[in-house]
């Protein structure tokens, strides 16, 4: 069965599990309001609207991961648990075995929402990969809250950094390492991953703005170490003369350091990756990785609970929240310490 018909067959799925809920839409505000603004940082939100409500019931929500086999999401999926855990909200974590697993995914989110949750937090695979959940969830006015990746359309917020900004200050970071210029590479993660998608734009943008730094290859790492290890490995054996590397994740950038050690290089060429995953940290640390832009996935995920909160109290929350970032190196990696909680 092709992705196309399986996604047909979940919209007609969920419309009918979820049909009885329909009626809460009269009882209750809206979960899908028009915020004042496009956007809003995520520092800004109790200024602007006051305390969390707290929950005047029982609530449940369900949170459907990427996957927990790397350590971001897992970093997510703890922020979700610790949040949910101060308001007296249980909540139902799943994900899919790996980032390529979209049917996978859409079939545990199908599953969720079936359940009928008060709130519904997602970090989809695509941008359309879920879509039908998000379709049916929002007949039955239950908020969705995309944290991360993969903003997609008729959710009710989402929660993320700017991707595009972050690919521009690898590359920035890059120029002010090597103000004489040189090669460069990108490392991409998953094909179809809007995170991935404007990771790269933002970095090939922004080296328009540095001519001398000059990218001599860009190369799926599909968001696996070893992939990027041996991609590297490749682009090192043509361009011995690289001075840096972007990887879209740490997952990756890991895996880039080992083949720049591996070709005796590891004192001449920078690896940049992006999370601010806590290996990354160390490797940054001991001077290995030079750099990472840093998402904080452990906020991302309270964030997810603390506006799925603020929605259910009626608060108009604009559909974009904005979540911190930071360019982490040796000089300010003791400012961040690991924030993973259990």
């Amino acid at each position: 069965m092709s992705v196309r018909r399986d996604l047909l067959v979940a919209t007609a799925t969920l419309a009918g599990l979820l049909a009885c809920t329909a009626a809460r839409s009269a009882e209750t505000c809206s979960a899908y309001p028009t915020g004042t603004a496009d956007k809003i940082e995520s520092t800004a939100i109790e200024a602007r609207f006051g305390a969390t409500p707290k929950p005047g019931k029982a609530l449940r929500f369900a949170y459907v991961s990427k996957t927990l086999i790397n350590e971001f999401w897992q970093d997510v999926a703890a922020g979700v648990k610790s949040e949910a855990g101060k308001y007296g909200v249980k909540v139902d974590v799943q994900a899919a075995k790996d980032e390529a697993s979209m049917v996978e995914q859409l079939n545990l989110a199908q599953t969720m929402a079936s359940q009928k949750p008060d709130a519904l937090l997602l970090s989809p695979q695509s941008d359309s990969n879920l879509a039908p959940v998000i379709k049916a969830a929002r007949a039955a006015n239950i908020p969705t809250i995309i944290i991360d990746d993969a903003r997609t359309q008729g959710a009710s917020v989402y929660i993320g950094t700017d991707q595009v900004q972050i690919g521009g200050q690898a590359a920035t970071f890059l120029h002010d390492s090597f103000p004489a210029g040189g090669k460069v590479a990108q490392i991409e993660g998953m094909a179809g991953s809007p995170n991935a998608r404007l990771r790269m734009q933002g970095f090939r943008t922004q080296l328009q703005a540095y001519p001398n730094l000059q990218l001599v290859a860009s190369q799926p790492g599909n968001w696996d170490r070893l992939t990027a290890l041996n991609a590297t490995a490749n682009i090192l054996r043509q361009h011995p003369d690289l001075v840096g590397v972007y990887a879209n994740n740490d997952g990756m950038a890991l895996g880039v350091y080992e083949a720049v050690k591996n070709a005796g290089a590891a004192g001449k060429v920078a690896v940049v990756g992006t999370d601010g995953i806590p290996e990354a940290k160390k490797s940054i640390a001991a001077g290995a990785m030079r750099a990472t832009v840093a998402e904080f996935p452990v906020e991302e995920g309270r964030l997810g609970v603390d506006v799925a909160l603020r929605l259910i109290g009626c608060q108009p929350i604009p559909p974009w929240v904005l979540s911190p970032q930071a360019v982490i190196t040796k000089d300010n990696v003791a400012k961040y310490p690991d924030t993973h909680v259990d």
